[in-house]
């Protein structure tokens, strides 16, 4: 359950516009793992220049909350401050990340010993860089590799684009463009997410192989952009 909810939380993306213009949106996802039901929520809020997403999701007495707060310029997003939080799953946990570009600087609010110091320039939290996935898709980029502060060190993460596969959700039928986590070849784990762009590039299903066999499915259930609502019967 743990890993399910902390992929879960780590891959979830997020609608924008053709453009690459940020919209402000708000989605819900299903998903059962065991037979135990889980709902996240998705928000982006604010406006040009000044953007916070914030993510949560329950199951039975787990949870998880985070926000990322950001600016975006010319399809490139800056993140400025990130918190987690986590409860009911083992042992309660929290990050709290402020981020200086200008220093070249991730300070770790949390544990201070554990500031980054000469970081990339280009440097996302693990919110941030799903938005900017989504945009760099949307703009028709083969490089999409990003460089995150997770509050202990810096990972790299690479994803493929797949072509394009059209979906049944409970939205109704979509378009999607299937992108692919590039892992270590001797990673036996798979995630692969496919985003939909009459939907605003909202992320409608993502499918997680772990080691161990066991597979996971999430699926879009309700989207609305700058407050109106997409799908079926919009």
């Amino acid at each position: 359950m743990r890993i399910f909810i902390s992929s879960l939380f780590i891959l979830l993306l997020s609608g924008q516009s053709l453009a690459s213009q940020l919209e402000p949106f708000k989605a819900t996802y299903t998903a059962r793992f065991n037979g135990i039901s889980v709902t996240a929520t998705r928000q982006l809020t604010g406006q040009e220049g000044n953007w916070r997403l914030d993510f949560s999701t329950h199951a039975l007495f787990a949870s998880i909350k985070e926000y990322s707060r950001f600016t975006d310029r010319d399809g490139n997003i800056t993140p400025h401050h990130y918190e987690y939080r986590r409860k009911g799953l083992g042992r309660d946990r929290g990050t709290i990340l402020n981020f200086e570009p200008d220093k070249g600087m991730v300070l770790n609010i949390s544990k201070p010993e554990r500031d980054m110091q000469d970081v990339p320039p280009h440097i996302l939290d693990k919110l941030s860089y799903q938005m900017q996935l989504a945009l760099d898709v949307a703009a028709g980029k083969e490089n999409l590799q990003y460089e995150i502060a997770d509050g202990k060190k810096i990972r790299k993460y690479t994803f493929a684009r797949e072509g394009s596969e059209i979906l049944q959700t409970p939205m109704g039928k979509v378009e999607t463009i299937k992108v692919r986590r590039v892992r270590d070849a001797n990673s036996e784990r798979e995630t692969t997410v496919w985003i939909a762009p009459q939907w605003n590039y909202a992320l409608v299903k993502l499918v997680q192989r772990e080691e161990n066999g066991k597979r996971y499915q999430i699926t879009l259930k309700k989207l609305s952009i700058s407050g109106k609502s997409v799908g079926a019967g919009q």
